[in-house]
């Protein structure tokens, strides 16, 4: 089960915890956008250094 979905059982389960389940959720989305990027960065350099 992903760290959303354990996120959404528990605000079901405890919804006066809305704040911060959805703190987590800003944090592990901000974690796969940095992810993301990371890879995305690492490819195009990795394109700029085969090309020479």
């Amino acid at each position: 089960m992903s760290m959303n979905e354990d996120c959404l059982l528990n605000y079901l389960s405890k919804p006066d915890e809305l704040a911060y389940t959805t703190e987590i959720l800003k944090l592990a989305n901000k974690l796969i956008e940095r992810k993301f990027i990371k890879s995305q960065v690492s490819d195009k350099i990795k394109l700029v250094y085969s090309n020479k």
